[in-house]
Parts: structure tokens; C-alpha cells; sequence
């Protein structure tokens, strides 16, 4: 009896034993990172005359500044106007009167911060109706838009710039694209009259019908992907963001080309729930 107890109290040595030593391995002094803190500020842009000499502050345009994040190795800010920066200093462009949500997140090893600030637009600028915002809207002789039947009017492709991925023939457009028509009011608003129906790319490149409102736009000059002046179009709803000439494209647009009566633009792809896909296209348009 005693040999049989004295084996069970080895047995239970050993097991407490290999417990012990099964523990994971443990090194002091580590420390893991912990998420970086994220700061930001702002200021209206000091505005000069052609000489160069300061005649005050420009009240539409601001510079944003992030501060230094010690091991950061992503960054991106959203003006709240439809732009967004990956740089640590920018500037924005809010030409309409209002109040916009800015924010900033940073990414390092041990995370994201995030930073947010509300900026307060005090005026709408009244910009005089020349040179491309003439061209886009006809001024007081209000101009429409129609997608071109030309070959190539609708292209895609992987990079800016680029058609390889889709090249539309001539005359291949269905009759519920050649309808549809585009207008942008000297005042900022921005007009899509699809006649009741819509490519929709989202199920299958079929008909769908339905009611667009009228939505807003803003023209940047030198905004664009390589310095080319840029349109970007508001949401027509909370579901359905600013488009023009295919339903997958926007909701900024650089303009390439524009004239009289032909306006080539060129914008990402973006997905049925308004973000950015990989891809590019560039349409053309001719006045109706």
C-alpha cells in the first residue's frame, strides 16, 4: 500500500512538473507600442496680388499641418469637401459657405490616431464666369453635356491616363446612355436628367430606372492628377454618390480637354458603395 502511494505522489511530481514546464516562454521587458496620438492644425492662406504682395487673408483657402509621428508610416486626410491628401502639409479649396468636418489618421506599428477639427467657410466666393468655369457651364447661356458617340468616349484602364482594360466603339453607346444629359450652373449646381433610366454597371450593365435629384459641384483649379483643373460632384443622396457618363465612375473628375463644345474628363473608378476602385476611366462629351 505505501509503494502505491509513493508511486502516486511521483506520478503527481511529474505532472505539476511538465505543467510547469509547459508555461509559454516569457521575456521581460517588452513593451509593445501603443497607438500614436494624433494632432493637427489650421489657418486661413495669406492672399497676394500678381506682384506678390500680401492684401489680406483668403478666407475660402486654408493650409492644414499634421505634427510629426515618430514611426508613422501612413497618413490621410479628408478636407471634408470631397478631397482628401496623403501629405503632412496640404492646402484646401472651400469655395461655398458652411461648416466642414476635417480629420486626419495616422498609422504606425501600434496603430491609428486620429485627429478631427470643424472649419467654418464664412462666404461664398463668387468666382467671375471665365476660362474653364465658362467653358463647363455656358454662364448666363446655360450649356448641356451628352456623351460623345465618337470611338474611345468611354475608356478604362489601370492607371490614370491609361484605356487598355475597355475601348467603346463608335455609335456603341445603348439608347438609355445617348439620353442622358449633364449641366453645371454657373452658381454650383450640378444637373443629371437621365429620362428615366440609368446604366447601372452594378447588376449586370442593364436598365435600371430611377429619379435623380440635383446635386452640387465644385471646380478647383490645379487640382487635378497631374495640375489639370478638377471637378468634383456632390452626392445625389446618401446612397448614391456624383457621377457622370458611367454610374462607376467619379466623384472627381479631371479635366483634360475643354472647348467650346468637347469636354474630356478623366476620374477613378469607384464601387457601388462610393469608394474608389482600382482603375480609371476618361470620358468624352459634345455639347447638345
Amino acid at each position: 500500500m505505501k509503494n502505491h502511494i509513493a508511486f502516486a505522489a511521483m506520478a503527481l511530481g511529474v505532472v505539476m512538473y511538465s505543467l510547469q514546464g509547459c508555461k509559454p516562454y516569457e521575456e521581460e521587458g517588452i513593451v509593445l507600442p501603443g497607438a500614436p496620438v494624433a494632432s493637427i492644425s489650421w489657418s486661413f492662406i495669406d492672399a497676394v496680388d500678381s506682384l506678390g504682395q500680401f492684401v489680406g487673408i483668403d478666407s475660402n483657402r486654408v493650409e492644414l499641418r499634421a505634427e510629426d509621428v515618430e514611426g508613422s508610416f501612413l497618413q490621410l486626410w479628408d478636407f471634408g469637401n470631397g478631397q482628401t491628401s496623403d501629405k503632412q502639409l496640404d492646402t484646401a479649396y472651400y469655395p461655398v459657405e458652411g461648416s466642414y468636418e476635417v480629420s486626419y489618421s495616422v498609422h504606425t506599428a501600434g496603430g491609428m490616431g486620429l485627429a478631427t477639427d470643424v472649419i467654418n467657410i464664412e462666404q461664398t466666393l463668387e468666382l467671375p464666369c471665365e476660362g474653364t468655369l465658362a467653358l463647363l457651364t455656358g454662364c448666363d447661356s446655360q450649356k448641356t453635356w451628352k456623351l460623345s458617340n465618337e470611338a474611345g468616349a468611354i475608356s478604362v484602364g489601370p492607371a490614370p491616363y491609361s484605356t487598355e482594360w475597355y475601348t467603346s466603339p463608335a455609335d456603341g453607346h445603348t439608347e438609355w446612355q445617348t439620353d442622358d444629359r449633364y449641366q453645371f450652373t454657373e452658381d454650383g449646381d450640378y444637373l443629371y436628367n437621365n429620362n428615366g433610366s440609368t446604366m447601372n454597371p452594378f447588376d449586370g450593365y442593364v436598365e435600371t430606372e430611377m429619379a435623380i435629384d440635383p446635386s452640387t459641384y465644385q471646380l478647383v483649379e490645379g487640382a487635378g492628377t497631374s495640375g489639370e483643373d478638377q471637378i468634383t460632384l456632390g452626392a445625389f443622396s446618401e446612397t448614391l454618390c456624383g457621377f457622370m457618363g458611367v454610374w462607376d465612375s467619379g466623384p472627381f473628375y479631371d479635366v483634360l480637354e475643354i472647348t467650346e463644345d468637347r469636354l474630356v474628363l478623366h476620374g477613378p473608378i469607384q464601387t457601388g458603395d462610393c469608394q474608389q476602385a482600382e482603375g480609371w476611366f476618361t470620358l468624352t462629351f459634345v455639347v447638345d
